[in-house]
């Protein structure tokens, strides 16, 4: 299969009690090419940078993917420099849209381009599934409801906590990751999405290919190396 997975940032980040971070003026008043070579500055690879315990399952989601022989494009949207390959070196930085109003993230998404880029990413590229890993604040910076009504009809879409969105496309699927489910599965909600996407990786692993968005749910919500033949 061919996959796509859209991540967020986490405020989680590797070196963040070592080193200092870049801010905002920063970041916009420098390119991002000159700021991974500045000697003071800590820079990792994005899928390394970001230590949040979703981002980690996500990693361990895109291995298994991998491992299955599907071909996996992991990209996260950042608050401080928009959408960026998983490999695409970062350095380390400090800004977030949680601690922005619901106009100041539509002013960032803007300038950074947000929406464009993921349109672009998607229209160039036959993907068979796509992953929107995301909170409010970063579906809002998508533009997401826009986005899902380009997706074509052959692509699987799973969202996540987001039923009135996926009850008008027939292709896509909205998997509840809140409170209670995370509850219901032993986790923290912050793991929550990344488990899933991981369960549906090891379905993938076994040998499963989905054909509806039943299925899909099911992958992602039934961890196939706990779960009886019943099941299937």
């Amino acid at each position: 299969m061919q996959v796509l997975i859209v991540d967020q940032c986490s405020s989680d980040k590797k070196g963040k009690t070592r080193y200092e971070p870049v801010n905002t003026e920063t970041i916009d008043s420098t390119p991002r090419t000159e700021l991974v070579q500045q000697d003071d500055v800590y820079v990792e690879p994005a899928d390394q940078l970001y230590e949040g315990r979703q981002q980690q399952r996500i990693s361990d989601a895109v291995t298994r993917f991998e491992e299955a022989g599907d071909d996996v494009d992991r990209v996260f949207i950042s608050a401080g420099f928009g959408v960026v390959d998983a490999s695409e070196s970062l350095p380390l930085y400090d800004v977030t849209f949680s601690d922005m109003t619901t106009a100041e993230v539509d002013e960032r998404a803007k300038q950074l381009e947000i929406y464009d880029d993921l349109r672009d990413r998607i229209s160039d590229n036959a993907y068979d599934i796509i992953f929107f890993a995301l909170g409010s604040d970063y579906y809002r910076s998508a533009q997401i409801d826009d986005l899902v009504s380009l997706i074509p009809e052959e692509t699987f879409i799973v969202l996540f906590n987001s039923e009135d969105l996926a009850t008008e496309y027939e292709n896509a699927v909205s998997v509840s990751a809140r409170t209670t489910d995370a509850k219901e599965y032993g986790t923290i909600v912050i793991a929550l999405k990344g488990e899933f996407i991981e369960n549906f990786a090891l379905h993938r692993e076994n040998g499963n290919t989905p054909t509806n968005v039943s299925e899909i749910e099911r992958y992602c919500t039934v961890d196939p190396n706990q779960s009886g033949l019943s099941d299937y």
